[in-house]
């Protein structure tokens, strides 16, 4: 039986905290041209929250595993209000980027309810228990069709205001709907919930994350550029198109913690990133518009199922530390959502063409591949 108000919370808690946590990208334009931001600064803009929320997801597992996530997430939520409200008072790049890197924090939320959603859900159940909180990353297209309408009604400050009401409401929703598993026996120490970073199996599964939601926030970022420059597609229709992707990705975590339930998540990621590999190759051959359109909505498919069978194989290898290795999971996986589009885009400069922005996303796609192949299966806790 799955814990369904404990999931409800978290789901939604988190689609709100992520939200928030991209919402520079639709807004940064408005901002710049209010505030007469550099080009160069404006990047940074929409780049320091998601590398603070990636970078703190470890750290902040710890503490998650130490003192639990209905504090911790609450906590996390009234930053972030904080935060983003302040940046609606900003005058200067500087405030901003201050303010960005603070409000950046609400990006750890996603460990925090994995802690919570895996202690409360059977082991049969967790796969798909996770799945379904994962969907909460469909908060990026939230803020992509939801931004732009409050941008226009509002302008970007009071857009900001009601982002920092939104999340205020989560924290108190989140406080009062929410409690943690009580532990047995005497908490555990800092040295035993650090311990399971020396095990190399954390580390595969760091690669399978960068190779799943890594590529996924990176094609986010990328697909939309290829319509436009490569197709000549209308921004507006490209913007559909991406959106299309995310969201596809996003509730695609679900049958992906499902199938991991039923089979093991071992083998529904391996399946995953051989299908990912195999739909995103025919799109470095520069095909026509609608098979490309085609085989990147597949490819989001089998990307959200990797995402599900990765966050479903943890809880199977350490059950008791769910937090550090999800933390340090989920930051590989951010980091490397923020580094494959600068490599794209360096590719793009080297090679001169479009497409080649997709080479370094093929390649950690590769890599994990070659990681989980590699890697002998080992079921037993740590």
């Amino acid at each position: 039986m799955l814990p369904r108000k404990i999931l409800v919370v978290n789901t939604l808690g988190f689609l709100i905290a992520f939200a928030a946590w991209v919402m520079f990208g639709p807004s940064v334009r408005v901002i710049s041209q209010d505030l007469q931001i550099s080009e160069g600064m404006a990047v940074w803009l929409k780049a320091a929250p998601i590398l603070t929320g990636s970078l703190l997801r470890a750290p902040i597992g710890v503490v998650t595993d130490r003192l639990g996530a209905r504090l911790v997430f609450t906590a996390l939520l009234v930053v972030g209000a904080i935060s983003v409200a302040a940046l609606s008072f900003a005058t200067s790049a500087t405030q901003l980027l201050v303010g960005g890197v603070l409000m950046g924090v609400v990006g750890t939320t996603f460990v925090v309810g994995v802690q919570s959603v895996s202690s409360w859900s059977p082991a049969s159940r967790q796969g798909v228990a996770l799945g379904i909180f994962g969907f909460g990353t469909a908060g990026t297209a939230f803020s992509t069709l939801l931004m732009p309408l409050l941008l226009e009604q509002l302008g970007w400050r009071d857009s900001f205001r009601v982002y920092a009401v939104l999340l205020a409401a989560s924290a108190v929703a989140y406080w009062f709907g929410v409690r943690d598993v009580e532990r047995q026996g005497v908490s555990p120490s800092l040295k035993s919930l650090l311990s399971p970073i020396l095990d190399r199996r954390t580390w595969a599964f760091g690669i399978y994350y960068m190779a799943t939601f890594g590529v996924f926030v990176a094609g986010a970022l990328c697909f939309g550029d290829l319509y436009i420059e490569r197709y000549g597609v209308g921004m507006k229709t490209a913007g559909i198109m991406a959106t299309s992707f995310t969201l596809t990705a996003a509730a695609s975590r679900v049958p992906g913690g499902s199938l991991s339930d039923k089979f093991g998540a071992r083998p529904v990621l391996g399946i995953s990133l051989l299908l990912t590999a195999l739909f995103m190759a025919p799109v470095l051959l520069t095909l026509p518009l609608w098979p490309t359109v085609t085989l990147i909505f597949l490819s989001a498919i089998a990307m959200g199922i990797g995402m599900g069978a990765t966050y479903k194989y943890i809880p199977e290898c350490f059950p008791e530390n769910v937090g550090a290795v999800g933390g340090l999971v989920g930051a590989m996986g951010g980091v490397a959502g923020f580094f494959l589009p600068l490599l794209g885009s360096v590719s793009k400069s080297t090679f001169g063409s479009q497409v080649a922005e997709l080479f370094p996303l093929f390649a950690m796609i590769l890599c994990a591949v070659l990681v989980l192949v590699l890697s002998k299966p080992r079921r037993e806790t740590a």
